[in-house]
């Protein structure tokens, strides 16, 4: 049975039929035919990030993490292939457990927090089946993950993105109070605009820096009813955009961001479990071994349009300026 809260969050969810005038209205207004473009001269930004966390995140039925090592085993040759640096967002409790990949890595490469255990760090949502967690225990799995990272020789992460992008003030506020900078929680699948913002206001440190998101929203219909939904720039929309339309949704995405006064980048999203194959049918299609390929692919195709330069979160945090 739903709960009280769960029903409430899904009343008030803005991809919901009831506030499809609202998403029209918004989707006139930034389908517009931008004005600005990105001059070769002028860098795009690219973070490429990874959640490191257990297999299937909170759709697992049961607790496994068979695709993280395989990953972090692969992760040094692709990113010389590619030219990148990363951004992992590390489980606190798996901090310990492959410690040794994530000393060779964070040579080269920013590591930030993914929460302890992929909990909740807000309110109930009812598309999730996570209870929310108490401020303070959130207190204390944020210093018992900081304390993994230390008691591993991982250097003190500096960047936070919760599970499931589920944040409340209580947990930015925390994450301000704990040395944080950037926070990559916002919750892009609401179409939260692709661009920073200081979400404690003016004089906090904390810099928010969303997943990239189309701005302009979509629609697709089930049983007849019809939802709205936003192209979050992750592995799944990825596998699925054929290169004409990954060309077009970059577009609209760093004209938004010219438009907006922001320096143009992208944010992506992924997870080891999508970087290998699974026999249960059950698990999405698109995940693959291919994927490294595939993600080398798309970047090379913007390359040739755009110059593009890998950052890690913090770097990009650095790179922005706000009014």
């Amino acid at each position: 049975m739903i709960s009280l809260a769960r029903l409430i969050d899904f009343l008030l969810d803005p991809r919901m039929p009831q506030y499809l005038p609202y998403v029209k209205l918004k989707q006139l207004r930034r389908s517009k035919p931008a004005e600005t473009d990105v001059s070769r001269d002028s860098p795009v930004l690219v973070a490429l990030t990874f959640d490191i966390e257990y297999d299937f995140g909170s759709s697992a039925k049961e607790t496994t993490f068979g695709a993280v090592e395989p990953f972090l085993q692969r992760l040094p040759s692709f990113a010389k292939d590619s030219g990148a640096v990363f951004t992992l967002f590390i489980q606190g409790d798996l901090a310990a457990r492959f410690a040794r990949y994530f000393q060779e890595l964070q040579a080269g490469h920013e590591l930030g927090l993914h929460g302890y255990a992929h909990e909740l760090w807000g309110n109930a949502k009812w598309f999730l089946p996570h209870h929310p967690t108490s401020v303070n225990m959130r207190r204390e799995l944020l210093e018992q993950s900081l304390n993994c990272f230390a008691d591993n020789d991982l250097i003190r992460p500096t960047s936070f993105r919760a599970p499931d992008l589920v944040a409340d003030q209580d947990t930015l506020r925390l994450l301000e109070e704990h040395g944080f900078i950037v926070d990559a929680s916002a919750p892009s699948y609401y179409g939260v605009p692709p661009v920073p913002t200081r979400p404690l206001g003016a004089a906090s440190k904390l810099l928010s820096i969303p997943i990239t998101v189309n701005p302009v929203p979509c629609f697709q219909t089930r049983y007849f009813v019809p939802f709205a939904f936003y192209e979050i720039f992750n592995m799944a929309r990825l596998a699925a955009s054929d290169d004409s339309h990954f060309i077009k949704y970059v577009g609209k995405v760093l004209a938004f961001q010219v438009a907006a006064g922001v320096s143009p980048h992208l944010v992506f999203l992924a997870h080891p479990w999508e970087f290998k194959e699974w026999t249960d049918q059950s698990r999405p299609s698109y995940c693959s071994s291919h994927n490294y390929d595939l993600l080398n692919r798309k970047f090379s195709l913007l390359e040739e349009r755009y110059r593009l330069r890998y950052v890690s979160m913090k770097e990009l945090s650095q790179s922005m300026s706000l009014e």
